[in-house]
């Protein structure tokens, strides 16, 4: 009986997942919205069982907010939406959802890699192998059409053309291929239940397409004012809402890809007319392909940060960006943790008078100092210097670009203006990106070019090659391969300043220290909100317990006994809480406010939260 529950849950979150709904409410709804159209609705929900079937079968993981199962779910949905019913629809509705799982893992390691944290967004690529295969074996098998490829399934006749409230609204309902007012209404409260502004974009995306078209459109095409609402909408909703970070431009650029997704749908409406073939929503899947592929951070510094690497709600992208400015989160800075193991002080900082200038202004010096000097005696020899061959470690997990190893050290108080660099390791982060450490010691380098290094790894040791008048440390970020590229913000996270402060986002300057936090792992165990992990306070009879839950995209919150929720977070020995909702919980809101943003860390300090 449990199994059945199980299975029944993960299937409304499959109907929701398309707005990211975390309340099987707004599944419901949208699964009774399909059944408006009997035959549609079956052939979706039979798509869906026999995917969680085929999941279970072949050991496969769920994909992140169960995006396998929703584009079996619309391939169902679009074949029951072309093709009368009868019992060879239904078993080749079950097909599809044999289909779609493999082709959903498969087309996701293709388009975003194994961890899933680059390139192409895997939208409905699924839904679009499995939908065209199963149509066209409908065809092939002379199933009985109800409505002519590639027009779109019509609206109900009954509807008044001049009617613009029940248009729209059956445009809503044809986002789950049922275009009915009905449908539509319930589309509409699925998505007000699970976000406001999703259901105001969706609305606003399929307005604007059928406005652009009605601007530009002088023949009337079957079908087409239909697909590119559709598209239109389905654009809004992820360019504008679902996987970007909210701001003046995202939206600016979602209307921009909604003309683009309109220009897209008259045109492969155009040239599938001849062979027979819906477009489907694959003119926003191309949209919004061309979109992140084209508008990255290593296309322009002015779309870092701009696509979110874990798709959100507005609301709560919202709620993410007060949070980080709350937090002193740098918006367009890169996160480095300090490139060593234990104390030392600024020498230079950004903009500093000496070598941090122009394209090179955001960079770090770094030199150990005793008493306020660097140096013991005189400093007349390298081994004088405390900074000298201390283990220099890697600020970020990424992958060793470039490095070399072979320049002598400088005697104290001399330059190498030729190597300006001297020894360093270069490390590629993505995106375009790459973190520099500079004038290393000659001989200490412990890693080689394409070798993959997790954060806090030795690298190599503290020298003076280079340009470089005593041993220090230099710890940039540039954009490009190439030695010497421009320079990019970035600052330092869990570290101690000036042996006090607590950075989570730390920018020092000159002549403060930084020291890098050493985890405690025993604390850190104790206080890892741990999937199945649960929490007891108890006072005299009165007994509060805290469980710790996975949602579907992988996130972690916790749940009180009184059905209050907050997101969790634990990375680098930092546990922080965000996101309260749920139920009245005094004790849950008291717990956040005291622990919202807790160090990990033994060492006494202070921070601001």
């Amino acid at each position: 009986m449990a199994g059945l529950i199980d299975r029944a849950c993960r299937l409304l979150d499959a109907y929701g997942a398309l707005f990211l709904a975390r309340r099987r409410i707004v599944g419901s709804l949208i699964l009774t919205a399909t059944l408006c159209d009997p035959t549609t609705g079956l052939c979706g929900l039979v798509a869906g069982l026999a995917a969680m079937l085929t999941r279970d079968l072949l050991r496969l993981p769920a994909l992140p907010g169960e995006a396998d199962l929703l584009n079996a779910i619309y391939a169902g949905l679009a074949l029951g939406a072309f093709y009368a019913s009868e019992p060879r629809l239904l078993a080749l509705a079950a097909f599809g959802g044999l289909l779609a799982v493999p082709l959903a893992t498969a087309l996701r390691q293709m388009l975003a890699g194994p961890s899933g944290g680059r390139g192409l967004p895997l939208l409905g690529a699924p839904f679009l192998g499995t939908a065209w295969t199963v149509l066209a074996v409908a065809r092939a098998l002379g199933l009985p059409l109800r409505s002519l490829w590639p027009a779109w399934p019509v609206l109900p006749d009954w509807l008044p053309a001049a009617d613009a409230a029940a248009s729209t609204l059956a445009h809503v309902g044809a986002l789950f291929f049922v275009a009915h007012p009905l449908a539509g209404v319930l589309v509409l409260a699925a998505l007000l239940l699970a976000s406001p502004i999703l259901a105001l974009l969706a609305v606003a995306g399929g307005l604007l397409a059928s406005a652009l078209l009605s601007a530009v459109s002088t023949t009337a095409i079957p079908g087409l004012p239909l697909l590119a609402a559709f598209n239109g909408t389905l654009v809004a909703i992820f360019v504008g809402g679902l996987l970007a970070a909210p701001a003046r431009r995202t939206l600016l650029l979602a209307a921009g890809a909604v003309l683009v997704a309109s220009a897209l749908s008259a045109a492969l409406l155009t040239l599938a007319a001849p062979f027979g073939v819906p477009p489907l929503s694959a003119p926003f899947v191309l949209t919004v392909w061309l979109a992140s592929a084209a508008l990255r951070a290593d296309s322009s510094a002015w779309w870092a940060r701009f696509w979110l690497r874990v798709p959100a709600s507005p609301e709560d992208s919202l709620v993410n960006a007060g949070l980080a400015s709350a937090r002193g989160l740098a918006g367009g800075s890169t996160a480095l943790l300090p490139p060593y193991a234990g104390r030392m002080t600024v020498s230079q900082a950004v903009d500093g008078a000496h070598t941090h200038r122009g394209a090179w202004r955001y960079a770090l010096d770094f030199v150990a100092t005793v008493d306020g000097r660097s140096h013991r005696r005189n400093g007349s020899r390298l081994s004088d210097f405390h900074a000298f061959d201390q283990p220099l470690l890697s600020p970020v997990e990424g992958c060793v670009a470039a490095c070399r190893d072979d320049i002598a050290d400088n005697r104290p108080g001399d330059m190498n203006l030729v190597e300006n660099w001297g020894n360093h390791v270069l490390i590629d982060i993505g995106g375009g990106l790459y973190v520099l450490l500079a004038h290393l010691r000659r001989g200490s380098i412990r890693v080689a070019p394409g070798q993959r290094v997790a954060a806090g790894a030795m690298l190599g040791r503290c020298g003076n090659s280079g340009r470089s008048a005593q041993p220090h440390v230099h710890l940039h970020v540039q954009r490009g391969l190439a030695l010497g590229s421009p320079t990019v913000p970035f600052h330092l996270v869990h570290c101690l300043i000036d042996d006090r402060e607590y950075a989570l986002d730390g920018q020092p300057g000159v002549g403060q220290t930084v020291a890098a936090l050493v985890n405690d792992p025993s604390l850190t165990s104790a206080c890892s909100p741990g999937p199945g992990r649960q929490w007891l306070f108890k006072a005299g009879e009165d007994e509060w317990r805290l469980a710790a839950e996975t949602g579907l995209l992988g996130d972690t919150r916790l749940v009180s006994s009184s059905g209050g929720r907050v997101q969790a977070t634990a990375a680098r020995s930092v546990l922080a809480f965000h996101h309260r909702r749920g139920s009245p919980d005094p004790l849950l809101d008291a717990f956040v406010l005291a622990f919202g943003m807790i160090p990990l860390a033994t060492r006494p300090m202070r921070w601001r939260d």
